[in-house]
């Protein structure tokens, strides 16, 4: 024969809350949002890794026809001066999708609780930062002086195409 067993209410309803807190946990509000970010002014964000005497001085002594090659090619433009942040929060970059003049720094910073990296989707450039180099709290920052699409992903919360994903769109610096 068996007894019933009455478990005592302050149990009942400590479990209920600690089930509560892990459903609010796995659907924190860390998701996606604005999937695109056009920078037309300066940056108001962290201060660039080099600085610099001003604005007005190195545009005096840019050659007038910098950032084209003889046969109107882009080339590579120096830093100017304009940082954007792009955050790394467990399983979403924030913002995904930015675009930017050339010349910009792209910092990214983990804020999350996992370890997670910036790989360019194409194995021949050379910019990113590796898991070690990324834990929760680091930083990387990258100067984009070539116009160009760079797409990038963290290899492991994502693949080439879906899941951990970003891309920087660098458009020609005006002259």
């Amino acid at each position: 024969m068996s007894v019933p067993v009455k478990t005592p209410r302050g149990a009942k309803i400590i479990a209920l809350a600690s089930v509560a807190a892990l459903l609010f946990a796995a659907c924190d509000s860390d998701g996606p949002d604005a999937s695109l970010v056009e920078i037309d002014a300066p940056a108001e964000t962290a201060a660039p890794l080099e600085s610099s005497e001003s604005d007005d001085a190195a545009e005096s002594e840019a050659p007038a026809d910098e950032g084209e090659t003889e046969e109107g090619e882009s080339e590579a433009v120096p830093p100017n001066g304009e940082t954007v942040d792009v955050v790394a929060i467990d399983n979403t970059f924030r913002v995904e999708d930015i675009e930017i003049v050339a010349g910009t720094e792209v910092h990214w910073e983990n804020r999350g609780r996992n370890e997670h990296n910036v790989i360019p989707t194409d194995d021949d450039e050379d910019w990113g930062a590796e898991t070690e180099d990324f834990l929760p709290g680091d930083e990387y920052a990258f100067v984009f002086d070539t116009p160009g699409e760079y797409r990038y992903y963290c290899t492991i919360h994502a693949t080439k195409d879906v899941g951990m994903i970003g891309s920087v769109t660098v458009l020609p610096a005006d002259g």
